[in-house]
Order: C-alpha cells, then structure tokens, then sequence
C-alpha cells in the first residue's frame, strides 16, 4: 500500500491540500457531513486513514467515490499510476458497498461469503450486470488487478471465453456469465497470476475443435497481443504441448432418437499453431519458440501418423489443425498437429525445419 500514500501525497500536493485532517474534513464534506461535526469526523478517523495508507487496514469503502471526486482520477490510479483505467463519472452517486469495493479489498473468503447476495430481480446473480457507471464486476476485477477474483470466478462460476465473442461462459446461471472488459487485459491479468492450470482453464479452446474447427473473427485467440502474451510466458507455451483428454458434449443422433453423448478426443492445444503463425511473421523477436514449436512439430506429426487407423491420404487437417477423416461422414477430432500455412522465410534453418514438418493435405492453407 506505499504507493497509495504516495500517490495520495502527490494528488494532495496537486489540490493543496496539506494535511491529512484537512483531506478527511473534505471527505467528510463529500459524505454529507457538515460543520464541526466535519471536524469530528476527521479528529476520530485520522489514525485509522493513516493505517489504511500504511496498508495496515484497508481503505474503508465509504471513502472510496469522496476521495475520487476530490482528487478526479478512480481508487485504481492512486494506487497505482500505471493502473489500467477505466474513466470514472464525477457525477453525484450514491455511496454503495458495490463491484468496486470488493475488487479493491480482493479477499477470496469475503467473495465466497457475499458477493452472491448481489441479486437480481429473477434471483440470480447480478456479476454480468452494470453498475451505477455502466461497468461489471469484471471491469473492476482489470481496473484494481484483482487476482483472488479471478481464482473466484473460475471455481465458483466455471468462466470459460466462449468462441463466439469475447465474453463468458460460466457452469452455472443456465451456462453463460456475460461480461463487459478489455479482452486482453483480463488475460494479462490472468496470465500475471503464474497458474498456468487457471489460465487454460478459462482460455482453453478445445471445445472448437469439435464444434467449428476454426478460430471465430473477433474473438481473443485470433489476436496478436494474445498469441504474443502466450510467446512471452514460457510456462504458459510449454503446457500448450500437452496432450490431453477432453469430453466434449455433442448432439448425435442416437437410433431413432436425438439425444446427446460425450464425445472424447485427445489433442495439444490448438492457439500452438497461431502462435506458430505469430513467431514466423516476427522472427527477430520469437526465432527460438518458432523453433522450439517446428521441432515438437515435427517428431508429434509422425507420432499422428504413425497412430492413424486409417490410410494417411484420406487424413485433412482443419483449419485449427485438428486431423479428421475425410472418408468418415462423423467430423471426429484425431488430434491436433502443427501446421503452416507460408513455407518459406529468411531464415534457412527454420526452411529446413518447415520442410522435415510431416504434413497432411490442407485444404484451407
């Protein structure tokens, strides 16, 4: 908490404001209260406000929006002058213990114990709903970095990036949790937070593979910034070369009735191939992961091959490098493999490796 006394040094010095007493008097004002029972107010709250700069205690709630308006700028840029901002209304609002105060506070506990009071009309939760400034809880949980919320929403609610936009799914609320926020600033934060099980478990695009076979326009994993998010953390491209199990809920037709079964496949994770993409298109920076990528490529195409039950011609990648076979009329993930789409770069060991890749016929390159 250093940096939220001395930011608030330096936007007291801005105001004129020059002792700590004179702030809480201004405070107090905000809140309503006038006259000597301002100077009250401030008297008996001046050893605990000092506490709450010193990261003793958190910063009371009620001072939140007052100490906001005095100074201009949201609780997260006083905190933090390179905070991610959201821009605040300087409007009159009223003083609620809301979204915002608990991002600030990001207690995991208080979460579990009361962010579910947060109701709407129809009884359920109210998370993916707008407050008085037309933000979420989510635009609060980027703006104040809250890494306890994340871990919340992913085990209390599921949250999944769905692949049709840049929201949420959840595994509760009739399976869908909607959100408004910076796409990539939640998965910076998510990916701050060094648990590469959390990140995969709300990134993870598998589910694509069965349904579409194609990464959506618009959505996060089809934009650089993400793809150059995923280059930079090592842990986080490493567990892209794991093959896992995945089981995948999928409409068939069963006899003479529609139902559903669990359709299981196995397979990397598919964002390995646009991160493949990324690096050739910028191998200055990303030479040694476009590298590291073409060299599991090239020993894990085999393996594919080597595993197929069926004759490899009649084996087609999709667009997401999922392998398929195209005599089979059921469209049933083999495994994905590394795919791409430009073979020739300036770089001549990364041409030789291009050419050792094992391919299969791509209909989409």
């Amino acid at each position: 908490m250093t940096n939220l006394k001395n930011n608030i040094d330096h936007y007291m010095a801005r105001k004129g404001i020059r002792f700590y007493s004179d702030l809480l008097i201004d405070v107090a004002h905000q809140l309503g209260i006038k006259g000597k029972e301002a100077y009250i107010f401030a008297d008996r709250e001046k050893a605990n406000f000092s506490k709450m700069l010193k990261g003793e205690r958190p910063l009371k709630y009620e001072f939140i929006i007052p100490l906001e308006k005095i100074f201009g700028v949201p609780l997260a840029k006083m905190m933090d002058e390179d905070a991610y901002k959201i821009p605040i209304d300087k409007n009159e609002v009223p003083i609620v213990k809301g979204y915002r105060y608990y991002a600030y506070i990001d207690d995991y506990d208080l979460y579990n114990k009361e962010l579910d009071l947060f109701l709407t009309k129809e009884g359920r939760s109210s998370l993916s709903d707008t407050d008085e400034f037309g933000k979420t809880f989510l635009d609060y949980v980027v703006e104040y970095g809250s890494k306890n919320a994340v871990r919340f929403l992913r085990d209390k609610y599921g949250i999944k990036m769905q692949f049709y936009n840049n929201h949420f799914e959840s595994s509760l609320q009739g399976g869908f949790m909607m959100f408004t926020h910076n796409g990539i600033e939640f998965a910076r934060l998510v990916a701050s937070i060094g648990d590469v099980q959390l990140f995969n478990d709300i990134y993870d695009p598998y589910y694509l593979l069965a349904s579409t076979g194609a990464f959506p326009p618009n959505t996060i994993w089809v934009e650089e910034d993400f793809q150059e998010l995923v280059l930079d953390n090592k842990p986080i491209l490493d567990s892209l070369f794991e093959r896992k199990t995945y089981n995948y809920k999928l409409g068939r037709k069963l006899s003479k009735e529609w139902g559903m079964e669990y359709y299981t496949f196995s397979s990397i994770n598919p964002i390995i191939n646009k991160c493949l993409q990324f690096s050739l298109k910028h191998l200055p920076k990303y030479r040694e992961q476009a590298i590291e990528i073409l060299k599991f490529g090239i020993k894990h195409n085999q393996r594919v091959i080597d595993g197929l039950t069926f004759n490899k011609d009649h084996a087609m990648v999709d667009p997401m490098g999922g392998v398929i076979n195209r005599t089979d009329d059921r469209y049933e993930i083999i495994d994905v493999v590394i795919t791409v789409s430009e073979e020739q770069t300036i770089d001549k060991e990364i041409n030789d490796l291009i050419s050792e890749l094992p391919s299969f016929y791509n209909p989409y390159k």
